[in-house]
């Protein structure tokens, strides 16, 4: 009876260390137990292209950016904020407290080249994520915000 404890004692530890797989010998398919004879796990995905939304661009960038691809560019700021002083290249404001501004982004052209600042970075990193959802093909946001953007040296309307 101790020998049949200890037997069983040692089959569960191993498997549960996954030593052993037992997968086959429960379902009777027989499989090798040798790991250079198991199957290759499956691929993984591919990861959509990282340049059409990385987490954000530098302010040097994105005046790069700007002069190379003439993007939308988009404040999302408070009127307040906006009338502070803002980027020359703005064409939009959209207030992102604002309760309809998942909708004015839900009806921009979706192909278009875009990006977008706040104050700090916070808000457009979270635009950046809904126009994601939404299906915009390239966005991208001034990392640090306009505050980033003014302590690079780049100029500011006001």
């Amino acid at each position: 009876m101790k020998i049949l404890l200890v037997i069983v004692l040692v089959v569960f530890a191993a498997a549960g260390a996954h030593a052993f797989d037992l997968g086959g010998f429960f379902r009777g398919c027989g499989k090798p137990a040798d790991l250079a004879l198991r199957e290759a796990p499956p691929a993984a995905a591919p990861a959509p292209a990282a340049s059409s939304f990385p987490a954000n661009i530098k302010p040097e960038d994105a005046a790069s950016f700007i002069g190379s691809e003439r993007p939308v560019v988009i404040d999302i700021r408070t009127a307040e904020e906006h009338a502070a002083g803002y980027i020359a290249a703005t064409s939009l404001t959209m207030d992102y407290y604002a309760p309809d501004f998942r909708d004015k982004l839900s009806r921009l052209d979706k192909n278009a080249k875009y990006l977008i600042y706040c104050r700090s970075g916070k808000r457009s990193g979270a635009a950046l994520l809904i126009m994601k959802e939404l299906g915009f093909a390239e966005a991208h946001d001034v990392a640090g915000g306009i505050n980033a953007w003014i302590a690079a040296g780049l100029p500011v309307v006001k």
